[in-house]
This record gives C-alpha cells, structure tokens and sequence, in this order.
C-alpha cells in the first residue's frame, strides 16, 4: 500500500469531469431519514488494516446516529485511472484518499471542493507543511486546501555494510551530503565490479532541491524553475557516475520493486526506503537485513525534500458536504491518526500528533527503530519538493526519459533540463 506510487495525470480527463460538474452524485440517498456517505481508500481493505477501520466508522456512526458512512476500497492497480472515471461519470465517492498529485487532475477539474472555504477553522488542527501539501493554485486552479492532510511518510537511506566494507568504504561514515555520496560512488567504481552505489538518477525533486536547486517551481505555480545552474551541476554528476559504472544499467528504466530486488541480491551498496521497509528486509532478505545501516536521506541542507502527504479530497457533487467534510476531519484528528499511523509505520499531519509519546520512546537499538526515528525527525524537519501538478503526463515522466537520455550522452544535462522544463511549462498552459 505504501510502495512507490506512480501519480497520474487526469488532464486527459479533465474536459470529461468538469462536463459532467453539474451532474448527479456519487453519494447515495438518504435512506429513512439517514444522510450516507462514501469513504474510498486504497489498497486498506485487509487483515491488518480493516479492523482498524470498522472500528473508526463504527465509532463515528455511534456519535452520529444519522449518517451511515459506507467504506469502499480500491486495489492499487488502476487506482489513479478508477478515480478519473468515476469523477467522469459522477460517481466519485463523498471522500478520496489519494496523493496530493494523484488528485490534482481532479482539482484542476473542479471535482474536488476547496475545503478552507468549505471549514475555514480545519487549517488549526494539521502541522504548517501538511496544510501546504494540499493547498493548491495557479493555472485555472484558484488557491485553496482541496483536502485534508491525512498521514504524513518519507524515509531513510538504507546501506549495506557488508558491500561497503568489500568495496572501500567506512561503514562507520554512512554518506550523508551529496559530495558524500557521489565520493562513495567513486570509491566503489574503483574497487567492485558488478556493484553500484544506487539507482537513484537524481530525475526526482528532492534530489534537485536537496543539491542546492533555489525552487523548484515559481511561487505563483506559473513556471517550473529547476533549470538553474545547482540543477545542471547535479545531474552532470549523475551522468558521469553511470558512465563510470556507479548506476546499473537497469535504473533506465527502474521501478521500485527492481530496485529492491538489486538491493536485496546485493547488487546495490544503498537504497532510498521508508520506515516500514526495514520490517520488510527483516522478513525477506534476512541475511541483508544483519548488515544494514540506517541513515539520513541525502542533502546538503540537512533537510530531506521527499516528504510525502496523503489526504483525503472531498467531491464537489457530495449530496452531504458538510457530513464528509466532518466525517474525513474525524478520520484525521489526532487521536485517530496515530492510532493508525503506529499500526502503518508513518506519521501524522495532525498537530500536535508528532509529540505523542510513542515517537518520544523509539527504541533506537534495532534497525526498524532507527529507521523510524531517522524518518520523524525528517518528517519534523523537512517537506515536500514535489509539485502537485508535476504528474506524469504533466512532466515527470518527461523529465525521467530526457535524464535517461542525457545519461546515454545523447544530451547534456542542460538540454536535458530545459527540454524539461519547456515541456512542464507547455503542459501548465494547457
């Protein structure tokens, strides 16, 4: 559920959705005198998270004995492509959970509503970076909290001691600054054969925005930015440690789960992961998991920029607004998030929420405790770099085949960022 997620452009769609605005609900009647509503998750719905949900609309439902919350989940295949459809149909569930650029297509729309004007009060209840994540403007999208922040994730960078020792690191000294890494690089293409230092290509934001990128977009969201000089510097890097041998051919075209795979056969000194990810080599790899290191996600700064925010979007065709609105602001309260982010390995956006006493008492002496503790104090610290309108048929997936092209020689690195660039900015337009 909390793998990497491809996020979808729903541009396509948007003439589709904003036609169909005006039509019916995805909510269903009322029923006796009863308002129901619709509440989506995705890929939720099993042994170890189901529980956790009857419970929440048990309890609700209790405190409100006229309303009737009917929970659907969705499997993660499909999942982007499910909500653009129902959105085009007029089906779209009262409540959507979903990234903050997963539901941008719908917001562009107009299928969400803006939830600070709809609860104006809600901004007080969540942390300053989670309300950012889904405030949204710019490009036909009039400024506004299209969401409630729901729970919050990023990750360490996990190492393999063993690989580092073979290959001439310190295992003692685990990269931490971009100059660190791309060092470690160096060292492992001069004594190893067959091993590299990650996948990573730097086509993400945060590794922009980490190496010293001054925005990624322009403060209005009118233009995309990451052209600068810190943003050439930083992918040249990366095209010369592939030349020399330090990323596997395979990150041309890498998914998660590839990576994963290299980092668990022991092909891959280090791998950018999530706190729940330790728990997964534990189970998996155990022989990899007794010489791991945990350690910071790579930046200059300090600061990590892969911050990731879930929220839960409400439908502008909800026959009961109000009752959705109240029912995702229970989902996300305090209390309720860190119930369920104890039970997920992530955090809340809820204030308030990351001084609860069960992150003060982190035991650091295992590997999935340090990683936990690593990622909160990112999560305090850091944000998101991300766009929500850098989806993939807005930009990034752009971005990702013109790195992998400069990678090849077949550009530099700033051809391959202004071509980026350009694209964005034409798609902005559209």
């Amino acid at each position: 559920m909390f793998s990497m997620k491809k996020i979808l452009a729903i541009a396509g769609a948007g003439a589709m959705l904003v036609s169909v605005a005006a039509c019916g609900s995805g909510t269903a009647g009322d029923d006796g005198g009863k308002k129901e509503i619709s509440f989506q998750t995705w890929n939720l719905k099993n042994d170890k998270y189901t529980p956790y949900f009857e419970a929440l609309i048990k309890a609700y439902e209790k405190d409100h004995p006229d309303v009737t919350v009917k929970w659907l989940d969705a499997p993660s295949d499909g999942y982007e492509d499910k909500l653009s459809s129902q959105a085009a149909a007029g089906e779209l569930p009262d409540i959507v959970d979903g990234g903050n650029s997963i539901l941008y297509g719908l917001v562009k729309a107009g299928a969400l509503l803006d939830v600070s004007k709809q609860a104006p009060d809600a901004e007080k209840d969540y942390y300053e970076g989670a309300w950012k994540s889904v405030t949204m403007q710019g490009n036909g999208v009039e400024k506004g909290a299209y969401g409630l922040p729901w729970y919050v994730n990023d990750g360490p960078t996990y190492w393999n001691t063993e690989l580092m020792q073979k290959c001439g690191l310190d295992p003692n000294k685990i990269p931490t600054t971009w100059d660190e890494y791309f060092a470690a690089g160096d060292t492992i293409v001069q004594n190893c054969k067959d091993v590299y230092l990650g996948t990573t290509m730097g086509y993400n934001a945060e590794d922009l925005m980490t190496a010293g990128v001054k925005s990624f977009m322009s403060e209005d969201h009118s233009k995309y930015t990451f052209n600068d000089e810190a943003g050439v510097k930083q992918i040249s890097r990366f095209v010369e440690l592939y030349k020399k041998g330090g990323i596997p051919p395979e990150a041309l075209d890498s998914s998660w789960s590839q990576a994963a795979d290299l980092f668990q056969r022991g092909n891959l000194v280090s791998m950018a992961g999530s706190a729940y990810s330790a728990d997964g080599f534990k189970q998996n790899a155990p022989d990899l998991y007794k010489n791991l290191a945990v350690g910071p996600r790579i930046s200059n700064d300090g600061k990590s920029a892969s911050v990731a925010y879930e929220m839960l979007g409400i439908s502008a065709n909800s026959k009961h607004p109000d009752v959705a609105i109240d029912f995702a602001r229970f989902v996300t309260n305090e209390k309720n998030q860190i119930e369920f982010d104890k039970k997920a390995s992530v955090f809340p956006s809820a204030k308030g929420g990351l001084d609860d006493d069960y992150y003060k008492s982190i035991d650091e002496s295992t590997l999935e405790g340090k990683a936990l503790k690593i990622t909160l104090d990112q999560v305090k610290d850091g944000y998101g770099s991300r766009p929500s309108e850098f989806t993939d048929n807005n930009g990034y997936k752009n971005f990702q085949q013109q790195i992998a092209l400069a990678m090849q020689g077949k550009q530099t690195a700033k051809e391959a960022l202004d071509k980026s660039v350009e694209f964005a900015n034409e798609k902005l337009a559209q």
